[in-house]
């Protein structure tokens, strides 16, 4: 006789047939791989030339921190040109570049420096390497002479007061009636130096006289006296090469007619006067 068993049988057991269970894909990675699907050795030679990197810097870092610190690139030489009347040694005092970093020089601000000093109109920088400045200074030329309150100083054609000293002989005279004392690098009106420059210039090829002085006088404004001894008024300093057209024909009128003259009133356009 066949013994019988109950046996109890799981849930997985039961399950009907046919039926499919879901399927689980398992990704299993290859020795050798890492997490992103990188060669592990590829990894480790990034890291390795990271590293080789970090290494390169830092040795270039400290040489180019020992360099700065040596005093091979320290301004050790400056080169003046173009000077005559400023002494070599004060143009260089006055920039204070010796000593300084040749890499953190501030050129512009080294120019701008020296267009302070009263005789130089204008100063261009240039490194030369490894420790050498050179400047080139253009100095302000004398023009002629404005006198002022008694006192007569040389001046250049900008008006900017030279020296407390008159210019050289045959240079422009100009008179101004102001009384207020003037110094060195100061600058005068530059509107009459304007004027009185081309009065200067255009009254010989205009009128065919030479002015002698050009005077700029409170309430008469701009007069000038010739050669000859004669005065012309102007007026203000606008409109000159006009009233010198005015001038050449009265000129030639009185030549004409004989006329001799001491002063000519040019203050009011087409109605001078001569006296």
């Amino acid at each position: 006789m066949t013994e019988k068993r109950i046996v109890r049988r799981t849930i997985a057991a039961r399950e009907s047939v046919g039926q499919r269970r879901p399927r689980q894909v398992v990704h299993r990675r290859a020795s050798g791989v890492s997490a992103k699907g990188r060669p592990k050795f590829e990894l480790g030679k990034r890291w390795i030339a990271g590293g080789v990197s970090a290494v390169v810097l830092a040795m270039v870092l400290t040489l180019g921190l020992l360099v700065w610190r040596s005093g091979l690139f320290d301004v050790g030489h400056v080169r003046v040109q173009g000077n005559s009347e400023i002494q070599t040694s004060a143009i260089i005092g006055r920039t204070g570049l010796l000593g300084a970093n040749m890499f953190t020089l501030d050129l512009a601000a080294t120019a701008a420096e020296l267009k302070k000093v009263p005789q130089i109109a204008s100063a261009t920088l240039q490194r030369q390497w490894p420790n050498t400045v050179r400047i080139v200074v253009k100095e302000r030329q004398p023009w002629g002479t404005w006198e002022q309150a008694g006192v007569q100083y040389t001046i250049d054609r900008d008006g900017v007061v030279l020296k407390a000293i008159a210019a050289e002989p045959g240079a422009p005279l100009v008179r101004s009636s102001e009384q207020t004392s003037l110094r060195i690098g100061d600058r005068v009106d530059y509107q009459a130096v304007e004027a009185a420059a081309e009065l200067f210039d255009q009254l010989p090829k205009t009128v065919g006289i030479n002015a002698t002085e050009v005077a700029f006088i409170a309430g008469k404004g701009v007069q000038v006296t010739t050669a000859e001894g004669r005065t012309a008024l102007f007026g203000d300093s606008s409109s000159i090469a006009y009233k010198l057209s005015v001038w050449a024909a009265l000129a030639q009128d009185a030549k004409a007619k004989n006329i001799n003259y001491t002063t000519v009133d040019l203050r009011f356009g087409n109605r001078p006067v001569l006296d």
